[in-house]
């Protein structure tokens, strides 16, 4: 659902690209760890995913270390923004920014001295960013000193209620643009909850198919079945964040929002075509939705993708549901077409915040490539689907011009496609679907990413 963007962040200010002293080393050290990934991340442009995992893989840390490094890492890069205007707040002496070389090990500390004041010592948070910046940048280790010392409290918690919305996006680090979309229709009173709901910690879910049991142990021996998903029927909660050895083979980790998309598209014992797979959990959902009478076809023309598709679908025992393809070809017989489409990926920043800071308001231009590829794959599963057929189409955004307004775009020049009610499919989507029948998924509310999905019926 989201794109790989590449490249610094736009629209930040000027920095210094970072670069790690040749003799640095993380190990035995969390906290250094994650200001190391951060830096990569911000100043380097990598994916968060990777520069986390990359860091962890030459670390020899602790797994309770790991843990918080991870911690760390995802809240200091979520938060980035307000952290860093409450840092240069806290200076006496503001100037244009922060040596980039600083810059992590600062906004590492000030997220455990803002957001995880109850867990973690502020003395602890202060010591090790100033030792790590001493280290770094000799010199600047009393400035730092000084900075931490005189922090405050987060933006967010000196808003008011005569605060603006783009000020309200501002101290949560959100562009306004995501902002208007999740509290657009919501009451005043729950707009606070939306924004904080985009940079909350995501619950660990794992989709699990229709037959498998997932139980949990507890250190008693006791053997529990797993919290479900209030919308998502076959997702269920990792107990403690993580997989137990004897589940990890029988399920997938993913986003609710993923599972029920795929849901919305499967047609028991029809033909499925999945037209942007993915890493092709959606696909897993399919094949096991549509019964062993029913086919998913999975266009996939990357053959490293592709392989890792069929390793899914076999771990699951759905090999022989599933079929991957280089292009959809010119099959119009289809039951279902399901479009998990790329975009900005802005409603999945709780686990890709890089995606929330890489965003400008030209991305979404209607007539730029994210919204043009959006519009040319609803397109194309429009001109698939057989009379009497499904076109699912979803996106990790809440934004309008990458959800309505591409279903509109179909809509019109489509006169043969209308919007199906998801609710005859799946009742309990009722509360998050609305008056025309298209759903959007919002963090605060339903826990899942923020993601828009429409449920369209071509007529017979």
């Amino acid at each position: 659902m989201s794109r790989t963007p590449a490249g610094p962040p736009r629209g930040a200010p000027p920095h210094r690209p970072y670069r790690p002293r040749v003799d640095e080393r993380a190990d035995g050290n969390a906290r250094a760890l994650a200001a190391q990934a951060l830096a990569r991340v911000l100043d380097g442009g990598a994916r968060a995913q990777t520069a986390l995992s990359t860091a962890l893989e030459g670390s020899r840390l602790e797994e309770r270390d790991r843990a918080l490094a991870t911690e760390l890492f995802y809240g200091a890069l979520r938060f980035a923004r307000p952290l860093e205007a409450s840092l240069l707040r806290a200076a006496t002496k503001p100037g244009r920014g922060l040596d980039a070389r600083i810059r992590p090990h600062l906004l590492v500390a000030a997220y455990q001295l803002q957001h995880l004041g109850e867990r973690i010592p502020a003395h602890a948070a202060v010591s090790a960013a100033v030792a790590a910046i001493k280290r770094e940048r000799p010199g600047l280790e009393g400035f730092a000193n000084a900075l931490l010392r005189h922090l405050g409290s987060p933006m967010s918690a000196m808003l008011s209620s005569s605060s603006s919305l783009a000020e309200r996006c501002a101290a949560w680090g959100l562009p306004t643009a995501l902002g208007r979309a999740v509290t657009a229709g919501l009451p005043d009173a729950e707009h606070d909850a939306a924004l904080a709901g985009l940079q909350a910690r995501p619950a660990p879910w794992a989709w699990f198919p229709a037959d498998r049991a997932p139980f949990t142990v507890d250190d008693d021996g006791v053997s529990a079945p797993r919290p479900a998903h209030p919308l998502a029927p076959d997702c269920f909660l990792l107990s403690g964040g993580r997989l137990d050895d004897d589940s990890a083979a029988g399920c997938l980790v993913m986003d609710p929002a993923r599972a029920l998309a795929a849901r919305l598209a499967a047609v028991p014992g029809g033909r499925v075509l999945d037209l942007c797979p993915g890493t092709g959990a959606g696909a897993c959902v399919l094949a096991d939705a549509v019964g062993s009478a029913g086919r998913v076809i999975v266009v996939e023309p990357d053959t490293r993708k592709a392989a890792r598709i069929v390793e899914h679908a076999r771990r699951l025992g759905l090999e022989t549901r599933l079929k991957v393809v280089a292009g959809a070809g010119a099959d119009d017989g289809l039951d279902a077409v399901l479009v998990d489409a790329p975009g900005t990926g802005l409603g999945a920043g709780r686990r890709q915040p890089e995606q929330v800071h890489r965003f400008v308001d030209a991305d979404v231009a209607t007539d730029g490539p994210v919204v043009t590829r959006q519009r040319a794959l609803l397109a194309e599963a429009a001109s698939l689907v057989r009379p009497g057929g499904v076109v699912v189409y979803a996106v990790t955004s809440p934004l309008p011009e990458e959800g309505q307004a591409v279903v509109e775009g179909l809509l019109a020049s489509r006169p043969d496609f209308t919007v199906d009610d998801p609710r005859a499919v799946l009742p309990r989507l009722a509360a998050c679907t609305d008056g025309r029948g298209l759903i959007h998924l919002l963090p605060h509310r339903d826990d899942a990413d923020a993601v828009f999905i429409a449920r369209l019926r071509r007529l017979p």
